[in-house]
Formats: C-alpha cells, sequence, structure tokens
C-alpha cells in the first residue's frame, strides 16, 4: 500500500506567507508567459526540492522553499504538455514562477508510448538525433527520456544544444548520470545550468514517471539520497495512489525484488508505492527482465549512438505504458532508412524452389517508420507482370511470400520490384533481376544439394577449384539471433534467440538441416545470448538471467532447468562450454562447473567477481578453463577445481569480446587492439602482435596452416603470416547496419562472424549484411552474397554445407559448390 503522507504543512504557506508564488496556466496564445484572462490550473503539483503541494482552483501556488532550494519545478499532468521548461531557477528578481501548459493529446489516454535513449556520450551530431526527431513525429510519442551520461562537459553542452524539445519536437527529460556529475561548486551544478533540478516527476496517460539521480558519480554531488527520498515521499503522497509509477535513473537501483532505497537516515519501499517499472542505462547493455514475485520490470537499453560495451546493438527503446505499466517495448536500430534487400531470389545463387513455389525473402528495416505491408511483383523481360505475391512479417526485420514456380521459366531473366508501404503512407520500391538456373528442381524442394549431416565438422577440399555458396533453404525462427551461431549436433540444427524487448521470443530451436523445417522450439524465460553446446546427447544454454537449461536433441523437453544464483548485473551473455561430461557456465561468483547428466553442480568460483559482460565463449585450454569478465580481468581456471590460476588486466586484455582458441599448446587471444599468444598454464606472453586494429569484436582468431585471420571492429578482416605474425592482407567490408562492436558508429567495418576455412578460401559474413568467400593467400573477394541483415552469428560449416543465421532471425542451408 502507498506511504501516506500528509501535504497540508504545504499548503498552510499559504497563510503562513510562502517565499516562492506563481501560477500553472493553459498558455493560450503560446508566448510562455501568462497574460490575463488565461486559464489557470487547478490540482497540478509543483515542488521547490523539497515540499510538494498543489495549486488551488486559479492555478495558483505558494511554496515556503528550503535551506538548499535552487529550482521551482512542476509535474506536468496527463493530456498536457509545457509551453517552456518544467522548472524555473530561483533568482532573487522573479516574482512569480509562473508555468504554461499546452493540450497534448499523445499525453491523454489509457495508455502513453515514450522513447528511452542513454549513455549517447557524444558531442557530435549524427543520423540518431533526426531518427529520434522523426520516430516521435511518426509514432505519435509522447516524451523522450535520456537515462544519463550525457557525458562530460561537451556532451553535456551539445545535447543542451542540439538534443532540445526544440529539434526533436517532442518533450525530453534528461537523468543524471554518473559522468555528468563534473568539475563545479558541485558535481551537478553544470548539469542543472543547463537541464534544471536532478530530480522531478511529470504525469503522462494512467501514469506517474520519476526522474532520480545516481547517487555518486566523477564528481561528488551535493544532494544526498535522504533528500531524494524526503522529496519522493512528498511528491508520491500528492499522486493518486492508483497511478502506476515508473522510474528513471542511470543505474538500477536493485535486482532483488524489493525496491527499497534507503539514504542515512531515511528509506523509502517503492514497492508499496505502485512501482511497475525501473528504466535505466549505465550498463551500455540491451536487457530487460520482469520480476516472477512483483511484476516490477527492470528496463536497460544500449546507446542509440553507438555499439554497447558488451556488444549489445545501438537502439533506441519506445515503451508503451497503461494501467497496469509496461504494455509493450519495441528495440529500434538506429542509422538505417529504407533499407529493403530481396536475399532470395537474387541473381542466381540466391534463389529457393520448395514444394512447387518460388520463395520470397526480404529483409525489410526502417528506424523512423513502421512497416505497414510489403509485396513483391515478378515482371518478365518484356516488362509483363506475371505474378504477385503479399509478403508476410516474421520478425521486426523479416518478411516471406511466394508465387508458383511454374509462373518461371528456368534460364530467362526476371526482374523482382519489391514495394513497402510504411504507416504513414509512404512508399519504397526496390528492384532487382534473378534468373531460375536450369538444373533448379521444380518438385519438393530445390535441396538436392545438401546431404545428410552424419559427418558432423568435417571439411572437405575444393581441389584448387575456387568456393562459390548457393542458397537451397532459409527459414525464420521468430526471434532474434545474436551470436547464438547455428549448431550442427545430433542430426539437427539448434540455434537460439533473443528477446531483449517484451521476452517472448527467446528461446532455442531445433531445425532439419536438409530442408530448415523448424522442428521444435523451447521458450525461455530470456535471451540465450550466445551459442549452444551438446555433450552426450544434450543441449545446453544459458540465459541473460543465469538460468542453465538442459534439453532432449529429439523433441526439446526439458531434462533440467538450473537457477545459477545471478544476484546482480551485468546480465550473462558469454557462452558456456562443454567438455567430458561437465558444463561450464556462468560468470563471476557463479561461474561454476555442472554435471551435464543432472545439473549438479561440481564447483563454483569463488576467486573473483565483478565487472561488465562479455559476449566471448570460454575457452578450453587442456587442463586450464579460460574465460573474462569485461573492463575487469582475463581468467585462467583448474578445470577439475575451479581454483584460479592466473589472472590478467595488462595490455588491453581486460577490454575484450573475442573467445580465445587453443592451437598447439598455445591460446591465441585478443585485447583492446592486439593479438595475444599466451601459455594457458600461466597466462604470461608467448608473441604478441601490436595491432592497428580495433580487435574488440565477438569472433575468434582463426588459425590455418598459414595465417592468424581475425576480424576487426573498423576494418573487415585482417590475415598475418603466422610464422612472423606480419600483416599479410587487410580485407574491408562495408559499413555496418547495425553497430554492435563498442563504441563504433557510422564508418565501421565491423565483422563480428568468426571467419571459418574451406579448402583454399575463407568464408564469413560481416555487420554489413553480407556474406564473403575469398581467397586465403590474396584476400581477394571470390563471391559476395547480400543478405540484408547483420551478421554477428559464426557460421557451422558441415562438409559441403554452410549453416549462417543472421540478426532478423533467418536460418540458411547453402551448398558449397
Amino acid at each position: 500500500m502507498r506511504l501516506i503522507f500528509t501535504v497540508a504543512f504545504a499548503l498552510l504557506a499559504n497563510v503562513a506567507g510562502a517565499q516562492y508564488k506563481g501560477k500553472v496556466f493553459l498558455d493560450e496564445n503560446k508566448n510562455k508567459t501568462w497574460d490575463a484572462g488565461e486559464k489557470g490550473m487547478k490540482d497540478v503539483s509543483v515542488s521547490d526540492g523539497q515540499n510538494v503541494l498543489k495549486t488551488d482552483m486559479n492555478g495558483n501556488f505558494s511554496l515556503p522553499g528550503h535551506t538548499k532550494n535552487r529550482f521551482i519545478f512542476v509535474t506536468v499532468p496527463a493530456g498536457y504538455k509545457l509551453s517552456a521548461k518544467h522548472y524555473l531557477k530561483i533568482e532573487d528578481k522573479v516574482e512569480a514562477y509562473n508555468f504554461g501548459l499546452l493540450p497534448d493529446p499523445t499525453s491523454a489516454g489509457s495508455s502513453v508510448k515514450m522513447l528511452q535513449i542513454t549513455d549517447t556520450e557524444t558531442d557530435k551530431y549524427n543520423d540518431w538525433i533526426t531518427n529520434l526527431k522523426n520516430f516521435s513525429k511518426n509514432q505519435e510519442v509522447s516524451f523522450i527520456v535520456h537515462t544519463g551520461d550525457i557525458c562530460y562537459e561537451k556532451g553535456l553542452n551539445f545535447h543542451a544544444n542540439q538534443v532540445t524539445p526544440e529539434a526533436l519536437g517532442k518533450q525530453i527529460f534528461y537523468c543524471i548520470g554518473n559522468h555528468d556529475l563534473v568539475k563545479g561548486a558541485y558535481g551537478e551544478e553544470l548539469f542543472e545550468s543547463l537541464f534544471g533540478p536532478v530530480y522531478y516527476s511529470f504525469d503522462a496517460g494512467p501514469a506517474h514517471f520519476i526522474v532520480t539521480p545516481m547517487r555518486s558519480g566523477d564528481v561528488q554531488p551535493s544532494y544526498t539520497v535522504d533528500e531524494v527520498i524526503s522529496w519522493m515521499k512528498n511528491d508520491l503522497a500528492a499522486t493518486d495512489k492508483n497511478k502506476p509509477v515508473i522510474i528513471f535513473n542511470h543505474d538500477l537501483l536493485t535486482y532483488n525484488d524489493q525496491f527499497v532505497l534507503k539514504g542515512k537516515n531515511d528509506s523509502i519501499n517503492l514497492n508499496e508505492n505502485n512501482l511497475k517499472a525501473w528504466v535505466y542505462g549505465h550498463w551500455h547493455n540491451n536487457f530487460v527482465r520482469k520480476s516472477d514475485k512483483t511484476g516490477i520490470q527492470y528496463v536497460s537499453s544500449a546507446a542509440p549512438s553507438m555499439g554497447g560495451i558488451d556488444n549489445s546493438a545501438g537502439q533506441f527503446l519506445s515503451i508503451e505504458i497503461d494501467k497496469d505499466g509496461v504494455k509493450e517495448i519495441k528495440p529500434h536500430y538506429t542509422y538505417l532508412h529504407d533499407h529493403l534487400v530481396v536475399n532470395s531470389p537474387n541473381g542466381s545463387d540466391m534463389i529457393i524452389v520448395k514444394d512447387g513455389n518460388l520463395m520470397i525473402s526480404a529483409n525489410i528495416y526502417d528506424t523512423e517508420n513502421v512497416v505497414k505491408s510489403a509485396k513483391s511483383i515478378i515482371y518478365d523481360e518484356k516488362g509483363n507482370q506475371i505474378a504477385v505475391s503479399a509478403l508476410t512479417a516474421n520478425t521486426d526485420w523479416s518478411w516471406y511470400g511466394k508465387v508458383p514456380a511454374a509462373k518461371i521459366t528456368k534460364g530467362k531473366s526476371y526482374m523482382i520490384q519489391t514495394e513497402v508501404t510504411y504507416d504513414g503512407g509512404r512508399v519504397h520500391i526496390e528492384k532487382q533481376a534473378f534468373i531460375l538456373p536450369v538444373n533448379a528442381r521444380m518438385g519438393m524442394s530445390s535441396n538436392s544439394g545438401l546431404h545428410s549431416a552424419a559427418s558432423i565438422g568435417s571439411v572437405e577440399s575444393n581441389q584448387g577449384k575456387a568456393t562459390a555458396l548457393a542458397l537451397k533453404w532459409v527459414n525464420n525462427i521468430k526471434g532474434s539471433i545474436w551470436k547464438g551461431s547455428p549448431l550442427l549436433a545430433e542430426g539437427k540444427l539448434f540455434v537460439a534467440t533473443i528477446d531483449d524487448a517484451n521476452n517472448l521470443q527467446c528461446g532455442i530451436s531445433a531445425l532439419d538441416p536438409i530442408t530448415g523445417k523448424i522442428l521444435w522450439h523451447y521458450k525461455t524465460r530470456n535471451s540465450i545470448k550466445h551459442t549452444l553446446a551438446d555433450e552426450r546427447g544434450i543441449i545446453l544454454g544459458t540465459d541473460m538471467e543465469g538460468f542453465t537449461y538442459a534439453l532432449k536433441p529429439d523433441n526439446g523437453a526439458l531434462i533440467w532447468k538450473k537457477d545459477l544464483g545471478m544476484k546482480t548485473l551485468p546480465g550473462y551473455i558469454s557462452g558456456g562450454i562443454a567438455d567430458k561430461g561437465i558444463y561450464y557456465t556462468g560468470s563471476g561468483s557463479y561461474l561454476q562447473a555442472l554435471e551435464v547428466a543432472t545439473g549438479k553442480t561440481i564447483w563454483i568460483n569463488k576467486d573473483w567477481t565483478g565487472g561488465e559482460g562479455t559476449p566471448e565463449k570460454m575457452t578450453m585450454a587442456g587442463e586450464v578453463l579460460i574465460t573474462g569478465s569485461n573492463w575487469q580481468s582475463l581468467f585462467g581456471h583448474d578445470r577439475k577445481t575451479g581454483k584460479l590460476l592466473w589472472k590478467r588486466s595488462d595490455e588491453g586484455l581486460r577490454f575484450r569480446s573475442s573467445t580465445g582458441i587453443y592451437k598447439g599448446g598455445k591460446v591465441y587471444i585478443t585485447g583492446l587492439n592486439a593479438i595475444f599468444i599466451l601459455d594457458p598454464l600461466t597466462g604470461k606472453n608467448i608473441d604478441k602482435i601490436e595491432g592497428t586494429y580495433d580487435f574488440k569484436v565477438m569472433a575468434t582468431p582463426l588459425i590455418t596452416d598459414q595465417h592468424l585471420i581475425m576480424p576487426t571492429s573498423t576494418n573487415g578482416v585482417v590475415a598475418y603470416d603466422l610464422k612472423t605474425l606480419k600483416e599479410v592482407w587487410n580485407r574491408p567490408t562495408g559499413n555496418a547496419l547495425v553497430y554492435s562492436a563498442p563504441y563504433t558508429g557510422p564508418g565501421a567495418a565491423t565483422v563480428e562472424s568468426t571467419v571459418v576455412k574451406y579448402g583454399n578460401d575463407l568464408l564469413f559474413a560481416a555487420s554489413d549484411g553480407h556474406l564473403y568467400v575469398i581467397n586465403e593467400k590474396s584476400g581477394e573477394v571470390l563471391q559476395k552474397l547480400n543478405l540484408g541483415a547483420p551478421v554477428f552469428a559464426d557460421p557451422a560449416l558441415n562438409g559441403k554445407q554452410l549453416f549462417l543465421a543472421d540478426f532478423a532471425g533467418n536460418v540458411y542451408g547453402f551448398e558449397i559448390k
């Protein structure tokens, strides 16, 4: 039950002679000034930073002030927006603190839509700002919240000038982050001069929203937690206790179920005040969780301006709030405009005929608009329309359709024109040519090139011929795929999906590797970010909340499920490894070895904790288990006991994302901008490649007979001579469609997916949405296929089969010709 505190003492200020008077009014002429005849707004909460009271029937108020008051601010009521700012600085010359309101239909009604941005950390203008502006306009967003780390003096001044209500066309409310507490008379001085008070509230739709500050940061603030608590109690006392409460802060208050804010002398239990969600940033990752016990949602996003610290995709969130709290969350990946790629049919290598139909697969995305519908029209060489197919959405990227293959003649050229209609009515069109090969099967399916998956992991030689790929099937598994690479095991293909918004589409899916048919799907409670493991006929994976699942491969039945005991952030995004009947998974204080058959804990790490999530997969180097924590250390453990053998945090090894590889008694692993060759028993350097590249990607180094090959964050793929460690070639890729590598943005040619070798050639997919075949010796591009969605997951190679999964949720089966 909401804590009840009287506000009568504030109302008595009228009698006692208040220091700060003013009016809340309907600014009918929009001049930001109260003019005689303009209606006062009653029952609007106003505050001096401690006291909270409601305006009288004429919109007037009088506040007593307090010893540390610096602002008078208003709680904007639902159905309205401000004609100026939500705050006024207290100054001797000010006689009246008046706040003008304007009607705002987007803030009224039974639900309201908002956007969250966070950790933008920039003083440069870029398209993500335009994305916000246009999306807000197109989708009738009510307001935008920035949950902090605007970042340092330059960033704070830039946002105050460029990321404003005037620039965006929407109200924007700022939280103060740890890097926004900067040098001055006190830590929040600059923030206050630009954005006003560090804690305040407003209403929109059915909900009450509260902005709260960081406890501390780079410079000590002048406010105390007790002062924030005192104000919050008064603010909530003046609020309808039935309203759902949404709190914004730069960081999460607690990972526990009870949200109790404690100061030195005071505390407040927010669970008793109808708290429904805590929206935050700080961790630079994408993570949403809902408490089983309380229903409170924990909502975090990476920055819209760049990739996340843990390689999370750059995005902003749209969040819809109703009377029950969070109704729906949607991620929106920045910098994409009218992105439309039909990856099948495309040319002659990307074309599928199945069950007598020509299958159409398109990846469509626009940051600023919602796709209402899509259709494809096929024309012959003379321009005659011969077939039309409406496309159906699988995910927020992927759309499928089909037309009768009998209408297509083998060996002739055709044009496919795809039309996308956005919800505002605008239409975007793309055209491309294709040819149905003369050897294409017109019966049940065109999968004759794929064979049994009996010899898992085998690699065949192309006998000196240049490698070429042909698409045999594609299927969408209805959820995004991050680092959950296809796992070929037990005669099936297993893929993990994520849902960093509503936790509905996350899970483990099994597909037929010959046809791509989905055989079963197991729903997990949160996203499984990384590759699954197979050990002794059991499929294993751990989700972002630290729950491990052991499934039967034939039908997806749960064998056992274990809560690893994750009690704090960051969320678990690493990849576990299974070997000799043991599954190694978890991080920090819940890093442990589990018995595969039963889920029983064999050992648990007691030697280290902390850091940020890292998207590496653990490396087994003989008897040493190698794992890490981003911004903390690289660790070597005794695989049998879990005892810590060594750790490295020097030379950039504490800033890492990639998985190491064990070969020839050595571990090859990357740091921030170097490649290390380590002794696994001691963690000491055997050798090192001083890089001119940023290696903070999720990919694993590839070691061939001649080369060490490593993807980069900004420059595609680079090859080094294995003996001399000198650079041999660099193969750039296109600009990433979605930015994931830490702090990367426009201009970054990122490759998050590991390179694999086939014969004399190399195969890899990139964040530019293309699948590449290149020559190992020269780095020359032999084939480049446009998938239309970024690929973060590693490819899986089996004989003449290549399996690949893109971020849009498409799983592909290719034949190597």
